[in-house]
């Protein structure tokens, strides 16, 4: 019996560390091919953060969302580049790419607009995105 009791945990540690496994080593998941939310402006997502930010985090954050601005700068890290979309209040959209799913941000130059479909993590400052893509 107690051998029993011993190869059923034993199979059940080997199934978690397979699955840990697993989750470590999946393939990134693009939002390119990912169901949009919404299309909004950058000027209207960052009031709706900063006039209510619960409100806003219960209804963006999470969630894939298209982003129509104007750029207000780039800027570029090891293996991401950043790029920044004005609004009239004190922050802006601040938008993550990975060097992988963009290329070269030398096209993207201040005063262009874009649209950028990406995933909402909140507001510190700026409302922030990840895992962008360029649309337009």
């Amino acid at each position: 019996m107690l051998k029993i009791i011993i190869f059923g945990i034993v199979i059940v540690l080997l199934c978690l560390a397979g699955l840990g496994i697993y989750k470590i080593t999946k393939p990134h998941r693009s939002v390119a091919g990912a169901e949009t939310a919404a299309t909004i402006t950058a000027e209207k997502l960052y009031t709706e953060f900063a006039q209510a930010e619960d409100k806003a985090n219960a209804k963006w954050v999470g969630k894939v969302i298209e982003v129509s601005g104007v750029i207000s700068s780039v800027s570029e890290a090891e293996n991401y580049i950043s790029i920044s979309l004005a609004t009239s209040g004190q922050g802006g959209i601040n938008c993550s790419f990975s060097r992988k799913e963009m290329g070269a941000a030398d096209k993207f130059k201040k005063g262009d607009p874009i649209t950028i479909k990406g995933k909402c993590t909140g507001f510190l400052m700026d409302v922030n995105m990840v895992d962008c893509v360029t649309l337009k």
